[in-house]
Parts: structure tokens; C-alpha cells; sequence
């Protein structure tokens, strides 16, 4: 097999750091054999020219990436490629979380552990079922699978400490501009009673703004069982409460109401 000189490696490591911010290893193998790639990047990490984010998973500290922190969505989508953004960060994708946290969350089937990079705390979950996927694309992070509004909603709705909290998930949901509707109901239909409940009172508060029919608020009044449940299951007192929903809430219904506001 024909082997080219170190130095056009060398060159070509060179060249492929300076324009790929986040990598791995096995993209690193397609340009050298394993054993100087592993020779190349442990000059680099020595250097400060790479920094490693985890096992097997780099970014780049030279050229134009001198100085600049990686989006958290390219360092999720680095270390698994069907990384899903989820929760928070989803909602921060869609561009309505009421605040910016330091976690980046996504489903992963081949990420098990949290592990922390540039002050940014990197949280995976389970894979688990068959949630509602579109690609988003930015400059910073190129393609990246996200939860859909309507699978962000539900997800936040079912896991609120996942989203920073009821009083976070509720503020930033209930800044989608719409919904789709049927899509909502379909996740619906095989969610748990609590969830539908904390879902159906925020379709009651905000009917007005997404157009929400009475027929589809009485179908999914008809699927609550007997109750009640929490809209924080977190919290430890329970101020308020929605006799339809038979709903729990942690505060006043009508302070919990400002959030969706």
C-alpha cells in the first residue's frame, strides 16, 4: 500500500483541525492510520491547538476557532450524530425558553453518562420510544435533530424538572407561536394521565392564542382518571388547584396563570 509522507499528514491533520471546530477520533482515522493520528492529536492536546471534550471527542483551538467556545448543539451531535435535542434545550432550539441555562440535553442510545465541557453541563436520556423529530440547521452547529414544538411541550409537561421547572417549562411553552394540533393529540394518546391533565390546563389557558376547540379540550377531560395529579410533581406544597383537571397546582391558579401569559 502506498504511504504518504508524515509531512503532507502533518499537513493535512493540520489543515482538517482548522476547519472542523468539534471531531472525533474515527473522523481523525480517515486521515492517518490509527497510530499517527493518535501521535498527531496527542502533539495537538500538548499544544492547546485541540482540547478534548470527552473520550473520543475533540474540539478545535486553532485557526478561526481560536477563542470561540463550540455550540453545545455541535458538541451533542459530535459525540452521537442521532443525538435528539430535548427538554430545555429544545426549547431553547425553538427559540422560546424564558431562560438560558448551562445544560445541553439530548436523547442518546450510545450516551450514557453526563460529563461537562467549557462550563457547559452535557445531560443525555434514554432513547426511549418514538418521538416527533425535525432537522433545525445554524451556522453554529450546522444539522441537528430537535424535538418538534408539539413533542417539546408534552416531553416538558411530562418531565418539568427536565425543562428547569414547572414555573420555566409553562413561560417558555406557552411562547410557541402555534401548534399543531392533531400532532399534539396523537402524542397525547399514549401519554399518561397526568400528563394529558398538565397538558389540558394548558390548552385551556391559552386556547384564545392557539385556536383550541372545546371538542378537543372535552376529549381530553374524557381521558383523565379519577386523579388528582401534580402539575410540579416536585413540589412539596400544593397552593392551588383546577377542579376540571383535576390539577394540583404549586401556586394560586391564577399566579400559575401569569405564566403562560
Amino acid at each position: 500500500m502506498y504511504l504518504f509522507p508524515l509531512y503532507f499528514v502533518c499537513m493535512k491533520f493540520k489543515e482538517y483541525i482548522a476547519s472542523h471546530q468539534a471531531f472525533t477520533t474515527g473522523d481523525l482515522y480517515a486521515i492517518a492510520t490509527r497510530e499517527t493520528a493518535r501521535t498527531l492529536l496527542r502533539r495537538a492536546l500538548r499544544s492547546g491547538e485541540v482540547e478534548r471534550v470527552r473520550r473520543g471527542a475533540y474540539v478545535s483551538k486553532t485557526g478561526k476557532f481560536l477563542g470561540e467556545a463550540p455550540d453545545p448543539f455541535l458538541v451533542a451531535k459530535t459525540v452521537d450524530p442521532e443525538a435528539i435535542v430535548s427538554y430545555h434545550s429544545a426549547l431553547v432550539a425553538h427559540g422560546v425558553a424564558h431562560n438560558v441555562g448551562f445544560e445541553c440535553s439530548f436523547r442518546s442510545a450510545t450516551v450514557r453518562s453526563p460529563f461537562e465541557y467549557g462550563g457547559v453541563r452535557y445531560v443525555p436520556f434514554g432513547a426511549g420510544g418514538d418521538p416527533r423529530v425535525q432537522t433545525m440547521r445554524s451556522r453554529s452547529y450546522g444539522a441537528v435533530r430537535v424535538t418538534t414544538r408539539e413533542q417539546t411541550l408534552i416531553d416538558c409537561l411530562m418531565y418539568p424538572k427536565r425543562a428547569g421547572g414547572a414555573e420555566e417549562a409553562l413561560r417558555s411553552c406557552s411562547a410557541f407561536p402555534y401548534l399543531d394540533l392533531e400532532a399534539l393529540t396523537e402524542i397525547l394518546g399514549s401519554a399518561p394521565a397526568a400528563a394529558v391533565a398538565r397538558a389540558g390546563w394548558l390548552l385551556e389557558a391559552k386556547r384564545g392564542d392557539w385556536g383550541i376547540a372545546d371538542e378537543t379540550l372535552s376529549a381530553l377531560e374524557g381521558r383523565l382518571r379519577r386523579g388528582p395529579s401534580k402539575l410540579d410533581p416536585k413540589s412539596q406544597e400544593n397552593r392551588g388547584w383546577s377542579r376540571r383537571w383535576r390539577l394540583y397546582l404549586p401556586e394560586s391558579e391564577e399566579e400559575v396563570l401569569s405564566w403562560t401569559s
